[in-house]
């Protein structure tokens, strides 16, 4: 009994002394502070007693305590703590209590409403015209404080990498084997140089007259000697946007707390806290995560710093200064955690239960990713020529960093000089550069071995006339030829036991913007009724890759054609075409008494205007590295009886999309419309594109895939027109929510009517509809559903062509997360 009693008291004497034991008084009185909050960043490790204690465990080296009508306190972890909190003044006191509710303060909305609302007016973009300069350094390094303990670690343990190296590399594949020595090599590297270094200068004009162009004047990547242009294009800054965390959308994201008055570079400025909300319940209500300073004359915003919410994953800051009365950003430094080097030391000591392997214990260095922006260079109101503005919105002049030198804001570091002939040597070794590219075109939509780019859109479809398609399409790139660019491809249906086949010859002509001439050759099928998708970009063309799941109202055509496809401007692109098809009817069909088959002789006009989007162009192409809205696109086309035609026709559509943001969330609209007359077969006029199988009794059928124009619950191949007119209206919601797993969901909402008519509908003689009254259905799709990398969504049919049968009036939805 006594030995019980003994393990008992040392059991109870350890678990206590293991804890950390903190007492928390008034610094005016010394008496103890009850129901005072204790945190480690944003996790709550519990409150004091009516004698200020608290006993806890945590791994934090801070804690922060807090409690009402006091100061709060930030403290180091210790054994044994006692703090000591002043009492706060009224106008803190009132501060804390706001805090402590988790409210926003009325005032610091009401002053992000007037920074909002004179935005525009603050705004460079407000003067006849600027240019200036940047220069931008981004690396990846570890953090400064830890680079020391890193080559230390690294030296002496050098002995037991090569062991390890020698007793593991045996037992792997050739592709482990150079994984491993690739991380073994950068690892070593790591040393004295850093993981990744770029540099970039660049030049931004603006004229109210002639709008907005940037020129690269010279930039270098480690590890590549060509520019990766993808890259070049992305913004990793606030230049010219509003900083999400004053935008209104984002209300809900953060609150915000008026906290000072300060004098900032000698002007009065306000200072506001923010906080991203979490869990209400737990995170710490005085752990902000930034603060907004606003001058107080104009209500400009002067500086944003923002943090992470866990500690050292990250912090912002951005400055802008006032020139002409307008601000401009100043600086920014950016630091992100990328992640950890993650090494093993060797067994724990702790000790192991049967049947459990021994824990190892292990030592990691965090790497970040560091951002600077300077801007420089400063000219206002300056005369600008219309030459300077020529071509798209992104020109690169340079990139083999001969110029850097005369633009660095700083000199290099010795770590950093290395870190260019270091990892181009590595990248070179392990041909990483081949990796980025097969990266870059998978985001187009291709891949790319060597000088041949293979189109994903061609390997495999669906659709109720050919079943499974199966094919290849290839194209010889800019690594063939800069001038010349062949294409084929071939597909075969496994429903129609039939091959199709095309191929095509671009001839480039100009390295400037896009002008290229094209002559081609297809033997193809096509649904009835489609609009143009000429002039379509890729996300939106694979988002119909299985519109037709129930459509089986193809026919064939035989064309040959040439076509000149050219960029007017940086907003407006052009495409006209002449051709001669073979076009018959593969669904029951006749037209008139003259058949269902008829050559037709045509010529095309395309347009697209996109005025708000930015491009570039690469030895690949045109690449539009900021899309925009809105979005319009016209076809016209017109067939005649010329040569040996058999049809004479006018047809023209038009489709417009607008996307906007505002507190009610994400607002997306589309306005589609066309009209066809004279001699055309069903397929020269207009299918309102319905998506499931309106025959079927099975639920199943009303499953469907994305599409950009179609009608979840219309059925397909069902409904015609000649003249048409539809709109399309999407909500997302502005919130956001968790269900499985650490991914958010969001909610969108849909509402979708067309209607249109047909003047000789007898003449088409197939089974179909005229739209000839308001098609409406509405919807709702849940992103992320579950948590998972799907959407799922459902629709419902409403009005004229509603059913008594519900099996009949609804659809659902599946596509991948972001289509």
């Amino acid at each position: 009994m006594k030995q019980s009693l003994s393990s008992l008291f040392l059991l109870i004497f350890a678990f206590s002394f293991s804890q950390i034991q903190l007492k928390v008084i008034s610094s005016k009185n010394q008496k103890p502070i009850y129901n005072a909050s204790v945190y480690c960043d944003d996790n709550l490790l519990g409150k004091t007693n009516a004698n200020g204690e608290l006993s806890f465990k945590t791994k934090c080296k801070k804690v922060d305590i807090l409690a009402n009508n006091f100061e709060s306190e930030e403290a180091d972890v210790k054994k044994l703590m006692q703090i000591s909190l002043k009492p706060s003044s009224e106008k803190t006191g009132n501060i804390d209590r706001i805090v402590l509710t988790d409210k926003s303060d009325p005032k610091a909305l009401k002053m992000l409403d007037e920074l909002l609302k004179r935005y525009k007016e603050n705004s460079p973009k407000a003067l006849d015209s600027y240019d200036f300069k940047s220069y931008s350094k981004i690396s990846i390094d570890f953090d400064k404080d830890s680079v020391a303990a890193y080559q230390d670690f690294m030296a002496k343990r050098t002995d037991s990498i090569k062991k390890i190296e020698n007793r593991t590399l045996k037992n792997q594949n050739d592709k482990k084997k150079k994984d491993s020595l690739a991380e073994d090599d950068l690892t070593k590297m790591a040393q004295n140089n850093q993981f990744f270094l770029w540099e970039k200068v660049s030049e931004y004009k603006y004229s109210q007259k002639f709008g907005e162009k940037t020129n690269i004047i010279d930039n270098r990547m480690s590890g590549f000697p060509n520019p990766i242009y993808e890259a070049l294009a992305l913004n990793i800054s606030n230049l010219n946007r509003i900083p999400r965390q004053i935008r209104p959308e984002n209300r809900k994201i953060y609150n915000y707390y008026l906290s000072d008055t300060i004098s900032l570079d000698n002007r009065k400025t306000f200072v506001i806290k923010f906080k991203e909300v979490n869990n209400k319940g737990k995170q710490n209500p005085r752990k902000f995560n930034g603060k907004i300073y606003v001058d107080a004359e104009n209500f400009a915003l002067k500086k944003i710093e923002s943090s992470s919410k866990k500690s050292n994953e990250g912090n912002v800051v951005s400055v802008w200064k006032p020139i002409n009365n307008k601000w401009f950003l100043d600086y920014e430094n950016l630091k992100i955690r990328m992640g950890d080097q993650t090494f093993t030391t060797g067994k724990s000591n702790d000790t192991v239960k049967a049947g459990q392997k021994p824990k190892m214990n292990k030592k990691s260095f965090s790497n970040f990713l560091f951002v600077k922006n300077q801007y420089f260079d400063f000219e206002i109101n300056k005369e600008q020529k219309s030459a300077d503005f020529k071509g798209y919105a992104l020109e690169v002049k340079g990139s083999d960093g001969s110029q850097l030198q005369k633009y660095r804001t700083d000199s290099l570091t010795t770590r950093e000089k290395g870190t260019y002939v270091k990892i181009d040597s590595l990248v070179k070794k392990y041909d990483f550069d081949k990796k980025v590219s097969l990266f870059t075109n998978l985001m187009k939509g291709n891949f790319r071995y060597k000088m041949v780019d293979f189109d994903l859109t061609k390997i495999f479809n669906y659709d109720k006339f050919q079943g499974v398609r199966l094919g290849v399409g290839a194209k010889l790139n800019e690594k063939f030829s800069k001038t010349f660019s062949p294409d084929a491809y071939f597909g075969y249906g496994f429903r129609d036991h039939t091959w199709k086949y095309g191929a095509g010859l671009d001839v480039k002509l100009s390295e400037k913007r896009t002008s290229i001439f094209r002559v081609d050759y297809s033997d193809d099928v096509f649904a009835a009724g489609r609009i143009s998708t000429a002039l379509w970009d890729n996300p939106m063309k694979l988002k119909d890759l299985g519109v037709d799941l129930y459509n089986a109202n193809f026919y064939q055509s035989k064309k040959i054609g040439a076509s000149f496809l050219y960029d007017v401007s940086n907003s407006l692109t052009a495409k006209i075409g002449l051709n001669h098809e073979n076009q018959k009817a593969l669904f029951d069909y006749q037209y008139q008494n003259l058949g269902n088959s008829f050559k037709n002789v045509s010529a095309t006009l395309s347009l697209k205007f996109s005025p708000n989007d930015k491009n570039m162009m690469t030895p690949g192409g045109k690449l539009t590295y900021e899309k925009k809205f809105p979005q319009f696109f016209l076809n016209y086309e017109f067939g005649s009886k010329i040569f040996d035609g058999e049809l004479n026709y006018h047809r023209l559509d038009a489709l417009a999309i607008h996307q906007f943001r505002s507190k009610l969330g994400t607002t997306t609209l589309k306005f589609l419309g066309g009209i066809s007359s004279g001699t055309a077969p069903i397929w020269k006029n207009f299918e309102i594109i319905g998506q499931t199988n309106g025959s079927s009794e099975n639920w199943t059928s009303k499953i469907n895939t994305p599409s950009t124009l179609g009608f979840v619950t219309m059925p397909s191949g069902t409904f015609y027109a000649d003249k048409f007119v539809s709109l399309q209206v999407s909500q997302y919601l502005p919130f956001r929510f968790k269900t499985i797993g650490k991914t958010y969901s969001t909610i969108e909402l849909e509402y979708k009517t067309a209607v249109g008519n047909f003047k000789n509908p007898e003449n088409h003689q197939f089974n179909f509809q005229v739209l000839n009254h308001n098609y409406q259905e509405v919807g709702f799709i849940w992103n992320r559903f579950l948590g998972r990398k799907f959407d799922v969504g459902f629709s419902y049919r409403l009005g004229y062509y509603q059913t008594s049968q519900f099996k009949d009036n609804f659809g659902l939805q599946i596509r991948l997360s972001g289509f």
